[in-house]
Order: C-alpha cells, then structure tokens, then sequence
C-alpha cells in the first residue's frame, strides 16, 4: 500500500529542516564566528606603583581619552610639557586605536642637553612626539620581534620577550594601558627611532 504525505505536513518539514541547512561545516560542525579579541590587562613590573585609584590610576585613565591620562599621570608631566610645546592636542583628540609610546620624567632626564634643547621648540617637540604613536592598536604579542612604523615614519623595533620587553631599547614599565581612545606604554628612556 503506497503511503502518502499531506502537502501542509511537508511544509511544516521543510520550514522546520530550513535554519539547519547550511549552518553546518563540512565536518558537521558549526562555523567558528570571529569576535574581537578579550581584553589585555595592563602588565609590567611598573604597574603596581601606579596609584591604586583616583588620578592615575588603571581605572581612572581608563575612562579618559589618552592625552587626558597623560596629563594626570604623576610620572608623565615632562611627555605632558611636551605635547603642549608641540602644539599636539588635536592629534590626540582625533586618534582612535593607537598606541602611544609614553617616555616617563626619568627618561627625558636622560637626554643631553642638546636633545633637551631641540625638544624646547615646537617642531622638534612635534617630531618626538609623532614618533611615539603608532597607528594601530599593539598587544603584548605584539611588542616582540616585531618593526613599526610610527605616525612621523621613523621606525620602533620591538624586541625582547616575558617581562623584558623593550621598544627602540627602552625598556617597557607598564603596557597595555588602556585609555577610550589608546593603549599606553610606559618606557624607562627616550626611545631609539631607526
């Protein structure tokens, strides 16, 4: 005897079978969806003499566009005097996703009296600090063997590997720390641009 299926029961299958057709791989499994990557914390020996809370700390830069948490940093006023001789907020205020390589007040203690001098005018201020920003936001990975081309065009080697990272040989204090519009680094020198 010859079975039959009523035409409203086969639609109902169809619409049912429907969303499974194609979300399979050809191995049977569901297709990996590719998401943003987890967030990085901040690391480096150095983070733990950032201030706990309030200004300069982990959270309160976090809230702040980058050139904002530079300006409360306590051990970033000599880069802050910086910018402001370059003449540079309007670069901060326009990035998105970069990262800012950030020479703390002992680093620029460091430079010769001729390299402070070049850093008094407004163009030798702007080449430094375009040197230090990188347009693209760089993870721990990131900073090992690796070469970058900063917003000026001169380019930071990043070498080094575990808790010795180091770009343009300047060792790195503290990375990773996120601001809404940066990732910030915290480096013991000037560094070394090639």
């Amino acid at each position: 005897m010859r079975s039959t299926i009523h035409p409203s029961l086969l639609a109902v299958l169809v619409l049912a079978l429907a969303p499974l057709a194609g979300c399979a791989g050809a191995d049977g499994a569901a297709p990996a969806i590719a998401g943003p990557p987890p967030p990085e914390t901040a690391f480096g020996q150095d983070c733990a003499s950032l201030p706990g809370d309030g200004p300069g700390s982990l959270a309160s830069m976090g809230a702040l566009p980058v050139l904002d948490a530079i300006d409360q940093a306590k051990d970033l006023t000599q880069l802050s005097a910086l910018v402001k001789t370059a003449k540079a907020k309007d670069i901060f205020d326009s990035m998105d996703n970069v990262t800012v390589f950030a020479p703390n007040d002992a680093a620029f203690a460091k430079l010769t009296d001729d390299q402070k001098k070049a850093l008094t005018t407004q163009q030798g201020a702007g080449d430094l600090v375009r040197k230090l920003i990188v347009v693209r936001d760089l993870r721990r990975a990131d900073l090992q063997g690796k070469q970058y081309n900063s917003l000026q065009g001169a380019v930071l080697d990043a070498t080094g590997k575990d808790d010795d990272l180091r770009v343009g040989g300047a060792r790195l204090l503290c990375g990773s720390i996120k601001t809404t519009n940066a990732r910030l680094e915290l480096l013991d020198q000037v560094p070394a641009f090639g």
